[in-house]
């Protein structure tokens, strides 16, 4: 759901990117007001190198396309709706500047579709639902699936700010990223069965050895993940609106292999690894901030 380079014209870049500093922001001045309840540093640092890996993995969809995971809703769960903005946001920042994913200059409205509303509004309807007395698993769905569509949603909006969106082709993005928020509100209540957490807790011992082995086994995965276009690249390719710019040229890690491993599948799996390691280090460095 990565918008490319050059996709979005005009003043809706600006706006996008104003948006997304402020709820970042808001979400740093959260933590920072409260430092006690900011998530700890090693459990930041996990579910940022997890949800990074977890987006690298592609899965097949019926038709010649692709989906991916957010994993916006399962950061919220984790580390409270302020540390999930702050680590979603950290991990789409990683993933411009180092492997070319996403435009440079659509970074505020990538962040704003997948951070701010996934894991923040998503955040917030699953706190809202558990507190309303919905089951547990039916609120990881719920909220999961909505974190995609809220952020399809905003998509179709910035491309419709950009006189770039017609019937046709909102339909189909809304079409297809149903599929796609299916499948992340089942991902969601699975990873989160998986890893039990209480909310305001750290995670216990059990929970980080299960999210450390689900961050190892999605690295593992990695050289499988499918080779289709994802669900928007296919919608705008179709429609004859994907740009043919570079998202950023002087990404050093650009779709995800590295120029001088020739075996794609090492490439592969050694790209991950640096990235996971670098939202780790990274996610490590804002949650000691955050507890100062």
């Amino acid at each position: 759901m990565h918008l490319p380079a050059e996709m979005l014209q005009g003043a809706i870049c600006p706006v996008t990117a104003t948006l997304s500093l402020a709820g970042c922001g808001l979400a740093a001045a959260t933590l920072l007001r409260k430092p006690a309840s900011a998530p700890r540093p090693a459990d930041f640092a996990l579910t940022g190198a997890t949800v990074f890996a977890l987006q690298m993995l592609n899965y097949p969809l019926p038709g010649g396309l692709s989906g991916h995971l957010l994993g916006g809703v399962f950061a919220s769960a984790l580390l409270g709706v302020p540390g999930g903005i702050l680590c979603t946001a950290l991990v789409l920042l990683i993933q411009t500047l180092l492997f070319a994913d996403g435009g440079l200059g659509m970074l505020g409205a990538n962040i704003l579709n997948m951070a701010i509303l996934g894991a923040g509004v998503g955040g917030l309807l699953l706190t809202f639902l558990r507190r309303r007395g919905c089951s547990r698993f039916a609120a990881f769905a719920l909220a999961g699936a909505a974190s995609t569509l809220l952020a399809t949603l905003a998509l179709c909006g910035e491309l419709a700010a950009s006189a770039r969106l017609t019937a046709p082709l909102a339909g189909t993005l809304l079409l297809t990223h149903l599929a796609v928020a299916t499948i992340e509100g089942a991902a969601t209540m699975a990873l989160l069965a998986l890893v039990p957490k209480t909310t305001g807790e750290p995670l216990t011992r059990r929970a980080t050895l299960t999210l450390g082995g689900t961050l190892c086994a999605a690295l593992a995965l990695t050289p499988l993940a499918s080779a289709l276009p994802d669900a928007l690249e296919w919608s705008l390719e179709r429609f004859s609106l994907l740009p043919g710019a570079p998202n950023f040229a002087a990404a050093p890690f650009a779709d995800y292999t590295l120029a001088a491993i020739p075996s794609e599948t090492l490439s592969t799996l050694t790209a991950g690894l640096l990235g996971a390691l670098a939202c780790a280090l990274c996610g490590l460095l804002t949650a000691r901030l955050c507890r100062r």
